[in-house]
């Protein structure tokens, strides 16, 4: 599945467009920052008007060679009747199958735009694991958060989104500068932090940085979750500057997401790591995908 899925609302048809455009469309990216098939195996997309769904698919078997989807995957829903209609969207990771046991769950509450196409990024990532549970009639529930809140960071945050204020569309943006079929640029998880070093939270939960000097960062996982390099150790790259990753203070000092502390307490991250930018690997950023055979950017594997 790639920039060209696309589905209406008023129609309720999904077509492969070959590039086309329409006025009035909101683009669905999701993304990752686990490993697949071992970390999940099935992408769920479900779209609510109202209390009425709309729409709803499952793309299984990610990261086999048959996948029916790889990610990134996008897919845009417009408006045949001029726009402003209000979406609820439920994005969900899945081991096995569609009905199979729900790791992950990202939800948003938006509009489809007038006049344009706008980008809309549910990441599927790692700090929000265990936020969803499979009612088993195909539906997800959230487990962590009220109604209303959706998992960011491992954080519940309102899950309303302005579609106003999103982005416009570009397949660049999302598949490391390509179009997703492979010919953008991605993330070596474990080439770039090879001989990383370890960094300890601070009771803010941030570590050590230097103004002017940009830094990667990543999550020693404890159960294997993330990518794994040789010696069985296993990491989940941050973002840099997104609401799911890390932010830099002026003084250089890294900012992680509270979840993080909180992992590292629980033991589920054994640590925290950092790795210097370097041109063959630049920092990590939400339109830069991790390599691996699930990417729709890239063709290196970990």
């Amino acid at each position: 599945m790639s920039a060209a899925a696309r589905a209406a609302f008023a129609a309720l048809v999904a077509a492969a467009c070959g590039g086309c455009s329409a006025p009035d469309e909101i683009v669905l990216a999701v993304s990752t920052d686990l490993a697949l098939p071992k970390d999940f195996s099935t992408l769920q997309v479900q779209v609510f008007e109202g209390g009425t769904p709309k729409f709803s698919a499952s793309y299984e078997r990610l990261g086999e060679s048959d996948a029916a989807a790889r990610l990134p995957a996008t897919i845009g829903f417009y408006s045949s009747s001029g726009g402003g209609d209000s979406i609820r969207i439920k994005v969900s990771a899945r081991i096995q199958d569609e009905l199979g046991p729900v790791r992950i769950l990202r939800e948003a509450v938006t509009r489809i735009p007038k006049n344009r196409i706008a980008l809309l990024t549910l990441p599927l990532n790692f700090l929000c694991d265990d936020s969803g549970r499979s009612e088993g009639n195909g539906d997800v529930v959230n487990t962590v958060c009220p109604d209303g809140k959706t998992c960011v960071a491992g954080s519940c945050v309102s899950s309303a989104v302005d579609a106003s204020a999103l982005p416009d569309y570009a397949p660049g943006d999302v598949y490391g500068g390509g179009d997703g079929d492979g010919d953008g640029d991605c993330f070596d998880v474990t080439a770039c932090f090879q001989g990383a070093a370890p960094a300890k939270p601070d009771a803010a939960c941030s570590i050590a940085g230097e103004a002017g000097v940009p830094l990667n960062v990543a999550l020693e996982t404890a159960a294997g979750d993330g990518i794994c390099g040789d010696g069985d150790r296993c990491l989940v790259a941050l973002d840099a500057g997104g609401a799911d990753g890390f932010r830099v203070q002026d003084d250089g000092r890294i900012q992680l997401p509270p979840a993080v502390c909180e992992q590292v307490t629980a033991g589920k991250i054994t640590s925290v790591v950092t790795s210097p930018v370097t041109a063959a690997c630049v920092q990590k950023a939400v339109g830069l995908p991790t390599c691996g055979p699930w990417s729709a950017s890239g063709s290196a594997k970990p």
